[in-house]
């Protein structure tokens, strides 16, 4: 034990922390109050050898012994900047905040920083959205419907391969319960994605309905944009908008779609929320 003792005194303060977490039994020695520089240290010291089931139970502890939302969210950024230095490498130190918080907020944006800041693979540019879409269905996903979401709320659509590929390989009642809960902000994408299910999924038509008529509302502008990712390679990562439209003309756009699929009631309720 004395052995033991002197070697992670002898640690940075980072290094000994994680050495903490790693250990069941000395996991239980770390304050309140260290737990939030403690779960930075587990996920760096982690990130390239990344456990999913580790990293929820210890994720668990974490969220326990700090339920400010505010402060989890203070972390997150944290190890973000730790990840955007290292250009994207240890992302996956990202993922615990993304699929096991229980907040919303929280789910949302590690799901955007997963995405903007994976590092690319040699034949995969968006990783972290892939990850990502594994990840929705696992049973310990508290907040599946807030990544949808946040990869929705990306309206660039060099993502909608990604999502074609997600419906293709969920339940629809998997999928129905994902948009049952869903505060998809109206752009591109996640229009775009909603009229191909239209299309492909007619048992899901009811339920579309009631996404395209509670969205109009949490945006003025429907717009196209690219997502500049990997954000740490570019020197201005800011969000570049291509197109944008009013509601009544982004209605205008989807109405030849609606005619197709949906009843002459069904149009009219849509166009009163768009118009």
């Amino acid at each position: 034990m004395g052995l033991y003792q002197d070697q992670t005194n002898a640690l940075s303060e980072i290094k000994r922390l994680a050495a903490l977490v790693l250990d069941p039994i000395r996991r239980l020695d770390i304050g309140d109050d260290q737990w939030p520089l403690a779960i930075i240290a587990y996920g760096l010291a982690t990130c390239n050898n990344f456990k999913y089931q580790e990293s929820l139970e210890i994720y668990q502890t974490f969220e326990s012994k700090c339920p400010s939302q505010e402060i989890r969210c203070r972390c997150l950024l944290q190890l973000a900047q730790f990840v955007r230095q290292r250009q994207g490498n240890g992302w996956r130190a990202l993922l615990p905040f993304a699929i096991a918080d229980s907040d919303e907020t929280v789910c949302r944006q590690a799901a955007f920083l997963t995405i903007t800041l994976a590092e690319p693979s040699s034949d995969e540019s968006f990783v972290g959205a892939v990850e990502l879409l594994k990840l929705i269905v696992a049973p310990s996903c508290k907040n599946p419907q807030a990544l949808l979401d946040a990869i929705l709320g990306l309206g660039d659509l060099r993502f909608m391969p990604y999502l074609d590929k997600f419906a293709a390989a969920v339940r629809p009642a998997q999928l129905q319960a994902f948009l049952e809960k869903s505060s998809a902000i109206p752009n591109a994408l996640s229009c775009g994605w909603m009229l191909k299910l239209l299309d492909s999924q007619p048992s899901l038509t009811d339920t579309l309905v009631r996404c395209f008529i509670s969205m109009p509302a949490r945006a003025e502008q429907i717009l196209d944009v690219v997502v500049p990712i990997p954000s740490w390679k570019f020197k201005n990562s800011s969000i570049q908008p291509l197109h944008g439209w009013s509601r009544p003309e982004y209605f205008a756009r989807m109405l030849n779609q609606f005619s197709r699929n949906l009843s002459p009631q069904q149009i009219e309720n849509i166009r009163a929320a768009w118009c």
